[in-house]
């Protein structure tokens, strides 16, 4: 940016005092000439997460502190409620159980794998690692990258199939099936 020259006809009339406009700063600082009309309505841009919970009828505005925190609570234990019960829905799904031990393994091999290079670089010499920490490593990468896409792919469908069976319950057949559960879990003991 380049000054001002000090003989400038314009330099010497802010000088002087005889200014007749000014210089915003920028054009997001610029104010509406005018109100938006009665149909128009003027929300701000970080307020979507507001708009959902009012489309919900879930708006805290306006409550006491003690109020919003009891309205949370409930629906963090309507959460619970339902996380528990999906839980019990997955246990009683024949292709949970196959599917999560296979992670494990993965995700095992992988930390094997991780594990076994990280002994034979202490015990060989660690400032040159030769073609057998280089396969294992890959070993190691390759399975615990597995490991979590088998999760994403296989795994996680599961669960969100037995989060909106939960969601489509009841209150009373949550209630049964959590009861049932407890009753199972009491007897196991």
């Amino acid at each position: 940016m380049s000054t001002r020259s000090p003989m400038n006809k314009r330099t010497q009339a802010v000088q002087a005092g005889e200014v007749a406009g000014y210089k915003r700063k920028s054009a997001g600082s610029v104010k509406p000439a005018r109100q938006a009309a009665a149909s128009v309505r003027v929300v701000p841009a970080s307020a979507k997460a507001k708009r959902e919970q009012i489309e919900r009828g879930e708006s805290l505005e306006g409550l006491t502190r003690e109020e919003k925190r009891a309205r949370k609570r409930e629906r963090r234990m309507l959460e619970d409620r339902l996380y528990a019960a999906s839980g019990e829905l997955l246990k009683d799904d024949p292709d949970y159980k196959p599917r999560r031990r296979f992670f494990w393994v993965l995700l095992g091999i992988g930390l094997f794998a991780t594990i076994a290079v990280w002994v034979m670089l202490f015990v060989g010499d660690a400032k040159q690692a030769g073609v057998p920490e280089y396969v294992l490593l890959g070993v190691a990468y390759a399975a615990i990258i597995a490991s979590f896409i088998y999760d994403l792919v296989r795994i996680r469908p599961l669960r969100n199939d037995a989060r909106a069976r939960a969601e489509g319950m009841s209150d009373k057949k949550l209630d049964e099936l959590l009861e049932a559960a407890a009753a199972k879990s009491v007897k196991k003991k």
